[in-house]
């Protein structure tokens, strides 16, 4: 259960959450990084086709995996895989509006359809933002600033769109991370920008991994 102090309609939109996003449904996944400081450039494109069950990841598949223009290998694409099915404790974000990390958050109420969280937990996982919620309490938007940065970023920010996808079945849409910090004596800054399409629905997981 929330805090007390958090506001009442938290539970609802918690609630709301779980329901709309039950099922098994495979998606597109397409990730490009641009990161620059000084004359260094880094440009990394990736394409996945994954699967989700009742809103886990549990299966990749990788399509396309480029670094600066470049293919990378089969090696280096199973090591991409694995780390988005079995992510390292604390990298994955821990949704706020997900009953199951209610302890990890303390809330605010911010107006009319926006909740502030914010959350000690010094890893990637968690980070202190807002969230917003439609009249039908499902979550439009979060955007938050993580607890823990990538390697020389002094700050970050990353703002989610989620969307209902099929019927009664609500996902991210479209993710952006941007960040800025040092490298050496150059100032520096990357943005990823994350977008999910071509959902769809299977009645049972082997079709859906059959599929992918």
């Amino acid at each position: 259960m929330p805090a007390a102090s958090a506001p009442p309609v938290l539970a609802q939109v918690a609630q709301r959450f779980t329901q709309t996003s039950r099922g098994i449904v495979s998606f597109r996944l397409h990730r490009v990084l641009d990161v620059h400081a000084g004359f260094s450039k880094y440009h990394r494109d990736i394409v996945l086709a994954g699967i989700y069950q009742n809103g886990r990841l549990v299966r990749v598949r990788v399509i396309s995996y480029t670094i600066d223009g470049r293919s990378t290998d089969l090696q280096q694409q199973a090591a991409l895989a694995q780390e988005y099915q079995h992510p390292k404790p604390g990298e994955t974000f821990a949704p706020p509006f997900d009953a199951r990390n209610f302890a990890d958050y303390s809330y605010q109420g911010q107006g009319p359809g926006t909740i502030a969280f914010a959350s000690t937990l010094r890893d990637a996982g968690h980070g202190n933002g807002t969230f917003t919620y439609d009249a039908a309490n499902s979550v439009t938007a979060f955007t938050y600033q993580p607890n823990v940065l990538p390697p020389h970023a002094t700050w970050g920010e990353i703002a989610d769109r989620r969307a209902e996808v099929l019927p009664n079945y609500w996902a991210v849409t479209q993710e952006t991370q941007n960040y800025k910090g040092r490298y050496g004596p150059f100032a520096g800054a990357a943005t990823e920008q994350v977008d999910f399409s071509d959902f769809r629905r299977f009645s049972n997981l082997r079709s859906a991994l059959r599929r992918l």
